[in-house]
């Protein structure tokens, strides 16, 4: 059997190759590892033989890997703890643990100043947890922003260990901070508009975080704002440097702010930060979870947020915050809409959800509230009570005024028209009524007044379907008769008019009694040639 010699022993591919084998032979029986090893390490020696003392280390008793975390990082800063050298930094004492790391204090003891040291633990061990903490490092790096924790420094012990330091953010967290404090609604929506700014800075640089939570939020006692961990954040460029969604989201993600589709193990995207930017939102308002998942078991943790709907923050008792009904309207929105179990139905970008946060602290209608009349003219009444009242009036003035005018334009031209067609109809009858003869000749030479009267007479009644018309020329001609001393042939007409305009009732009735007062008068005859319009016998000149 040969030995093998490795251009990188320490490489990342040489440590997901011994990850392999020992999670390959780990499960095999003692005697059955080695023929395993041998036949899958492609004749290296040392990978065998590497993998063999990590097997070995498995089955001690008190194992180092066994040992408690904060043992573990005692062990690789220092034998005697606090007081240990990482670097250029001195330890001074252990801030917590995190999904990947330990955190500690340290001092920089040539240029001064605290920062907070990340360490890698199981970075030897598993070279998926080395690339995660590498890829943070990354993060850090590209972002900068007043309300994210920057990035100092880095690098690794002597046994390869990797490390970084960064800010040290002297605060507490988010809800903790609100709830000491007793901050108010106003309060608490500028703490959350810092923090969706923050998430908003790291989307525009292609990094999601995936792990928001009030832990992950410090609060310093100046009330600013300092969002950490980016350690299972992921890069949205596909061709860049990630992880595997589903295993790093299931075994880091926090299941009580982790979206629908990171509990199922789905695509990832903006929208899993604004799922759980509604989530902190909510426990803001409320004081209290969405989803109760406390002593569930994973599979019925998931369960309840795959299938359950959230209520309404303003639905629950005790809410740490008052505000008024309008109020909790448009705060549900804004959680709910943030909270969406299909990703496509929420805010589509921190963006958006923070400019609907900007409409409700304006008293603006919100981009969420589907548009409805009411509730845009409710905002609008409340926002602007004595501009809309105003507009009101001067509106209605200018609608009341221009339909005065339309309806008199309207009427005007309707008696203009009735008044242009009964000229038309008149001249129409006139020409009717000196028709004679024949058509080459034109009308009798000899046609008498009396002729024309009772002609006029018979044109006038074949007009029923006009009674105005009909009632003017009737008018007229009872007149005719009345000067040809035909009287009961006026008074019949004049009856006639009278019955078809009633509107002119006096006037026709005045006219009709002159008639009948007026004395009957024998006309003489003129002499030939010389009779006028007045004799019924007299014949009509037509030229």
């Amino acid at each position: 059997m040969s030995s093998g010699r490795q251009a990188d022993p320490s490489g990342p591919a040489r440590w997901r190759r011994v990850q392999e084998l020992f999670h390959g032979a780990v499960e095999l029986p003692l005697h059955a590892q080695h023929a395993f090893l041998e036949s899958s390490s492609g004749g290296d020696a040392n990978l065998v033989a590497e993998v063999e003392a990590l097997l070995l280390e498995d089955r001690t008793p008190d194992s180092f890997l066994d040992r408690a975390l904060p043992e573990v990082a005692g062990h690789l800063l220092s034998p005697d703890g606090p007081g240990g050298r990482v670097g250029p930094y001195r330890v001074i004492r252990l801030l917590g643990e995190g999904g990947m790391g330990v955190v500690y204090l340290v001092e920089r003891e040539d240029v001064g100043g605290r920062a907070a040291l990340k360490l890698l633990r199981d970075g030897w061990v598993s070279p998926s947890r080395r690339v995660r903490f590498l890829s943070e490092q990354r993060t850090l790096a590209q972002l900068d922003h007043p309300a994210i924790a920057q990035l100092h420094d880095a690098g690794t012990l002597p046994d390869g260990t990797p490390w970084f330091a960064m800010e040290y953010v002297d605060g507490v967290p988010l809800t903790e901070y609100c709830r000491t404090n007793g901050s108010g609604l106003a309060e608490r929506l500028r703490l959350f508009r810092a923090v969706c700014e923050a998430v908003q800075h790291a989307h525009r640089h292609a990094v999601i975080h995936r792990d928001l939570k009030p832990s992950n939020i410090l609060v310093k006692p100046d009330g600013s704002v300092k969002l950490l961990d980016f350690g299972i954040a992921k890069h949205l460029d596909p061709t860049g440097p990630g992880t595997d969604p589903t295993r790093t989201g299931m075994r880091l993600m926090t299941p009580a702010y982790a979206a629908p589709e990171q509990v199922a193990g789905g695509r990832l995207g903006v929208e899993t930060d604004v799922y759980a930017l509604g989530v902190l939102l909510f426990e803001l308002l409320s004081g209290r979870l969405p989803f109760e998942l406390a002593g569930l078991s994973p599979h019925e943790a998931a369960r309840r947020v795959l299938e359950q709907e959230p209520p309404r923050p303003s639905q629950i008792a005790g809410r740490p915050v008052q505000a008024s009904r309008a109020a909790w309207a448009d705060l549900d929105v804004l959680c709910l809409t943030a909270m969406q179990r299909d990703p496509a139905r929420r805010y589509p970008s921190v963006e958006a959800l923070i400019r609907d946060l900007g409409h409700h602290l304006a008293g603006e209608p919100l981009d969420a509230r589907p548009d409805s009349l009411a509730y845009r003219a409710g905002k609008l009444l409340r926002r602007n009570a004595r501009t809309v009242l105003v507009a009101s009036v001067v509106t209605l003035a200018v609608l009341a005024l221009t339909t005065f005018s339309a309806v008199r334009m309207a009427r005007a031209r309707n008696a203009v028209a009735a008044e242009a067609a009964r000229t038309q109809r008149i001249q129409q009858f006139m020409l009717q009524l000196f028709e004679g003869g024949t058509g080459e000749v034109g009308p009798s030479a000899d046609m008498k007044v009396v002729d024309l009267l009772d002609r006029g007479v018979r044109e006038a009644r074949s007009l029923e379907a006009e009674p105005a018309v009909e009632a003017e020329l009737l008018q007229t001609l009872g007149g005719i008769a009345e000067n040809l001393g035909r009287l009961d042939q006026a008074e019949e007409l004049l009856d006639r008019a009278l019955e078809l305009r009633p509107s002119r009732r006096r006037s026709f009735a005045g006219g009709q009694r002159a008639a009948r007062e007026r004395p009957r008068q024998v006309r003489r005859r003129a002499p030939a040639g010389h009779r006028g319009a007045g004799d019924p016998e007299a014949p009509v000149a037509v030229r």
